[in-house]
């Protein structure tokens, strides 16, 4: 049975850390959705009409100081979610719906300012663990599958440790290629991380939306939890 956790040593350098976690069965992730497609322009255009200061928002701030303390920089190597709020904050851009599962990430991460990252269960075949690394395990980033890389010995990564497969690069800077979530994926992890004030509450509500609309768009079936100092890891069922 595999298992997802976090080593306690995230916890203790990062306390106000949490992960909210959605796992999804079943998954019809097949063919295009209109009101999804619909819904995340409605999130790209309000974005771009009340722009975050990056600068100085807080929940940007927290996931910057999180990198800087393992020895990244967030300049050069943006958290996804900034990123991505800065590439839809500029007036006229529109993001594709590359497919579904895809899309709910996006507009989550757009709306609540979040981290929302998830993989293919199947493809990784074994356990997730976000640790740090020791610089002996491969990554293979999204769109390059012929290219492998080591990550730095520290850096937050998140890991399949039996294969040493990394799923996610800075601990939610880049994705990797195995396990990204396609058209004919059927069973994902979807991590929602909190990070910073209020950051239980921030990962449990945007998880819940997650849920619901994996529900309601991929027909899925879900189970949830929260993994915290007091809850290091959660098992489940292939």
């Amino acid at each position: 049975m595999p298992e997802i956790r976090i080593n306690a040593k995230i916890f203790e350098q990062h306390p106000t850390f949490r992960r909210g976690i959605v796992v999804a069965r079943n998954i019809d992730n097949q063919g295009h959705s209109g009101e999804l497609e619909d819904i995340l322009k409605d999130a790209v255009a309000a974005a771009a009409r009340q722009p975050v200061d990056l600068k100085t928002d807080p929940r940007a701030l927290a996931w910057n100081d999180a990198h800087r303390q393992f020895g990244s920089n967030p300049n050069k190597f943006p958290p996804a979610h900034c990123a991505l709020l800065k590439r839809v904050q500029k007036p006229g851009v529109q993001l594709p719906l590359i497919n579904k599962v895809v899309a709910i990430m996006n507009i989550n991460s757009i709306e609540d300012v979040i981290p929302v990252g998830g993989d293919d269960v199947i493809r990784a075949a074994g356990s997730l663990e976000l640790r740090h690394a020791d610089g002996s395990e491969s990554f293979t980033p999204l769109g390059n599958p012929d290219t492998i890389e080591q990550p730095v010995p520290g850096e937050v990564i998140y890991v399949v440790p039996e294969s040493k497969e990394v799923m996610c690069r800075r601990w939610n800077w880049r994705n990797g290629h195995h396990t990204r979530i396609a058209e004919d994926t059927q069973m994902i992890v979807m991590n929602i991380d909190g990070l910073g004030e209020d950051s239980e509450a921030r990962s449990v509500a945007t998880r819940d939306r997650v849920a619901q609309m994996l529900q309601m768009y991929c027909r899925a079936e879900v189970t949830r939890t929260l993994l915290s100092p007091s809850q290091l890891s959660y098992r489940f069922d292939i």
